[in-house]
Parts: structure tokens; sequence; C-alpha cells
């Protein structure tokens, strides 16, 4: 798998970390996630810049790599400028539901946070906050998946689905 980039992207509330760091184990490729930096430095300001800089450090030796985080259309320059300096395939995975649902589970797991130190957020904020990440898309592969109910969610298809495009264009 040299030179993939295996974008996990969608709304907040989804799925995407979980599958993240399944995926990165299940196929011992190195993850980078933007929510796992800011708990590193304690902090959401770390500039999206420094974590370009990660991946840019990983792509330089042709190494596969996932990336997860809420992605917006704005960062799609950059992600495309580093997949044509470094001539990666780029495969998108992108988890969505409902706004309702992913509300809820995001609020429940703002009371588990903490032992429920977060306050609650209400539908439209979350709404304005998942906003541009809902729709996010990148490259020419796309697997779109819908966690409305994660049992029914196979995690083998999708490394299928990815193996199955990587195959296919190289």
């Amino acid at each position: 798998m040299k030179n993939v980039l295996i974008i996990i992207s969608g709304m907040a509330a989804t799925g995407k970390t979980t599958f993240a760091e399944w995926l990165s184990q299940e196929i011992c490729v190195p993850l980078l996630s933007l929510d796992e930096q800011w708990e590193k430095f304690g902090t959401t300001a770390i500039p999206f810049a420094q974590y370009w800089v990660l991946c840019e450090d990983k792509m330089i030796h042709s190494s596969p790599l996932i990336i997860e985080f809420g992605f917006w259309d704005e960062q799609k320059p950059v992600i495309n400028e580093l997949v044509e300096k470094y001539k990666y395939q780029a495969v998108n995975v992108h988890f969505f539901t409902s706004i309702e649902l992913a509300h809820r589970r995001f609020n429940d797991r703002r009371k588990c946070d903490m032992c429920g130190a977060k306050p609650q957020i209400l539908l439209d904020q979350y709404t304005k906050i998942i906003e541009q990440s809902r729709n996010f898309q990148f490259g020419d592969c796309i697997i779109y998946i819908d966690t409305t109910d994660f049992s029914r969610v196979s995690y083998k298809d999708i490394v299928k689905q990815i193996w199955h495009y990587t195959q296919r264009t190289k």
C-alpha cells in the first residue's frame, strides 16, 4: 500500500476516530488525527500548518498514511498539493448519519468526558459546528459509510473497498 493516503472524514460523532484507530492497527499504517494532536498538547490552538507538516514528513518517505478529522473544503487545496507533490492515491472514507443522531451521540460523549463536565450543546449549535465537515469529499475514490446503526458497519468490508480501489488504479 505504498503512496496511499486514506482520508477519514465526516461529522463529529459518526465513528471516524474509532474506525481510523482500528484501521491503523489492522493494516499497520500510521494514523495522524488532529484531535489526537490537540489532546497530546492539551490545546486546540495547534495550527493546521503543523498538522500538515506532520503529514508531509510521512509522505516524503512514500509511506502510506491515514489522516482523520472533520475536514472541510478549505483544507482541500493543502491535501491536493500533498497528494500531487508526492504522487499519492487518495481514498476518502466519509462517515455520515443524520444530524439529529450525531448531535445526540455528540452530547452523550460529552456527558462521559471528564465526568460530565463538558456542557451539552443545542442542535443548532451542533449544526453550525459540523456544517463544513458534513459534506466534505476529496478525490476520485469516496467510500460513504452510513453509521446510523454501528452494528451494520463492517470495517472489513471498508478495507476491501480501499484495497480494491488501490489495486485497480495502480
